[in-house]
């Protein structure tokens, strides 16, 4: 069964279903994306992606399967059926929950092998990490306040949830906004509860819930605090992301 991705929303990872995505993954993935799912030479790292990270019970997996995906068998990525997509999904974000602390599987490895002026570099320079933050402002003494390992998962991940739904709720920290325009009436901005394809929800700045069924002559602009780190994600090498942990260490 389908879930939607709300607030405090996650994929439950059941075990049977993990051993059936690993059969699939195996037949039809590895050879690109690898044992680990952690990438290959012909197929990117699973684990970092944000259609897995965004992912509830084949929600993201599942369009891009139909749509058209090679297969290492040769079969049709369209013809996987709905209960291979969620075992699929199932497997996946296992993989993901093994690089995290909390798994049983984790073992922090030394994660301070980056060179800091190289990190130095690209959080001025292709990382664009200097558009939002400063190494003298809101960074300074952060190589002090965390371990290495703590402080790459957060410039990594900087909010536990990743789900479509719900950005802006729950877990603390900074707010995601949404501002919606109707077709006829006034524009209403608040903190983001729930978007998908279909609907959008908010909450107003005095605590009033509205919602919408999304259309061509709704318009939704959405403020994510925590866009350009999502991007990120989709471009940071091993290197860079071991060079800006060195970097950040440094800030004492």
């Amino acid at each position: 069964m389908l879930a939607q991705a709300g607030a405090a929303d996650k994929h439950i990872i059941d075990a049977a279903g993990v051993e059936r995505g690993r059969k699939v993954y195996a037949a039809e993935c590895v050879t690109c994306h690898g044992p680990s799912a952690r990438g290959a030479q012909n197929g990117p790292d699973l684990v970092r992606s944000l259609v897995v990270l965004h992912d509830r019970y084949g929600s993201d997996i599942g369009p891009v399967m139909k749509k058209g995906h090679p297969l290492q068998s040769g079969a049709k990525s369209a013809n996987l059926t709905q209960a291979q997509i969620e075992d699929l999904a199932d497997f996946l974000h296992f993989k993901v929950t093994d690089t995290l602390r909390s798994s049983p599987l984790f073992h922090a490895q030394n994660v301070l092998t980056g060179d800091a002026k190289a990190g130095e570099a690209y959080f001025n320079g292709d990382g664009k990490c200097s558009q939002c933050h400063s190494a003298t402002g809101d960074l300074k003494g952060v190589g002090a306040k965390y371990d290495p390992v703590d402080m790459q998962q957060k410039f990594l991940f900087p909010k536990p949830a990743f789900g479509r739904g719900g950005r802006g709720g729950g877990g603390g920290g900074k707010q995601t906004m949404v501002t919606v325009t109707p077709a006829s009436g006034p524009a209403v901005t608040g903190v983001l509860d729930k978007i998908d394809d279909f609907n959008v929800s908010l909450r107003d700045k005095d605590g009033e819930y509205h919602a919408w069924t999304r259309s061509s002559s709704l318009k939704v602009k959405v403020d994510d605090p925590y866009k350009a780190h999502y991007e990120l994600l989709d471009r940071i090498s091993d290197k860079n992301m071991h060079d800006i942990t060195a970097y950040l260490e440094s800030l004492k």
